[in-house]
């Protein structure tokens, strides 16, 4: 399975942010906790809102503050969408949300990289650095994005040459310690795997004296 420990939410929460509140991202989608898009009010409505006296809300409550947010003109920073909001999402819920929304990308992930497709390994088998970083990069980019438009990055992952994937995971419009996180992670796996390549050499050449 892909790394879901706390170093590495710690670290999405840090670049995604954690808005309990509906708001509009940069491109006018409604969106609340760790970056949850939500596509439609029937999405919205599935979560488990809370009212500000901390009962949970009904669905014409939630569907009234999504249909309200939806109209609101985008550009603003997160926050200034709060005084618009009726509802929000309790912390617990939304690290619930959060662990639904990396075990689906996990599965998705499996679906682009695996033998079939012409990697040498299947997704859970990749070294857990590699799998944080395509985790981090679908969870901004989507699925369907990162399996059509980086052929570079794929062909690296192919060959298994992890400097080169740290060179071709360079994502746009995404802050540039995000970036530089998600290529260190790439680096990582490099490194470890010329330690465990070194420690065979070893270990073959003390069986050879023997």
């Amino acid at each position: 399975m892909a790394p879901k420990n706390s170093d590495f939410i710690a670290t999405l929460k840090q670049f995604e942010g954690q808005i309990n509140h509906l708001y509009l991202d940069s491109r006018g989608n409604p969106t609340i906790g760790i970056g949850f898009m939500m596509a439609n009010v029937d999405q919205f409505c599935a979560l488990l809102m809370h009212t500000k006296q901390h009962q949970p809300a009904t669905n014409k409550q939630k569907r009234d503050e999504y249909l309200r947010l939806s109209q609101l003109p985008s550009g603003y920073k997160a926050q200034w969408y709060k005084a618009h909001c009726q509802l929000y999402l309790p912390e617990q819920q939304c690290d619930i949300v959060l662990h639904h929304h990396l075990g689906q990308f996990e599965r998705e992930l499996a679906v682009i990289f695996n033998r079939k497709n012409g990697f040498k390994q299947e997704f859970h088998s990749l070294p857990n650095p590699v799998k944080s970083a395509l985790l981090d990069m679908v969870f901004n980019l989507g699925s369907h994005h990162l399996a059509n438009h980086w052929p570079k990055l794929h062909h690296a992952i192919k060959q298994q040459d992890w400097q080169r994937a740290a060179k071709e995971c360079h994502r746009k419009h995404i802050q540039t310690e995000r970036n530089k996180q998600t290529a260190q992670w790439f680096k990582s796996a490099a490194s470890d795997t010329r330690s465990y390549s070194w420690v065979k050499w070893l270990v073959r050449k003390i069986l050879n004296r023997k």
